[in-house]
């Protein structure tokens, strides 16, 4: 399945590159399409049993790898900001 999904990913990644791909912002393609998908994952969710019996399990790891990404992101940034933020001496500051 896995490679279906990688041979028909690069396929519009190569055909991207190559055609004029104008018409797909003026039709909304890219919405319709998203919302098809999401909602066929939605039904295979739905209908597999043994996922959905483990759907809080997997909300709960879901909601905390969320949550360790973004304070893990806020802390690199806040360090980043302080260690190499301002480059400029203190008296060039207030003119």
């Amino acid at each position: 399945m896995i490679w279906w999904v990688l041979i028909v990913f690069f396929g519009g990644f190569f055909l991207g590159r190559f055609v004029k791909t104008d018409w797909i912002g003026k039709y909304k393609v890219i919405l319709v399409l998203t919302m098809l998908l999401l909602f066929s994952l939605g039904l295979e969710i739905g209908s597999n049993d043994e996922l959905f019996g483990k759907i809080d399990t997997i909300l709960l790891y879901g909601l905390l790898i969320a949550f360790a990404g973004s304070l893990g992101s806020f802390i690199f940034g806040f360090l980043f900001e302080k260690t190499f933020g301002n480059t400029k001496p203190k008296s060039d500051e207030k003119r």
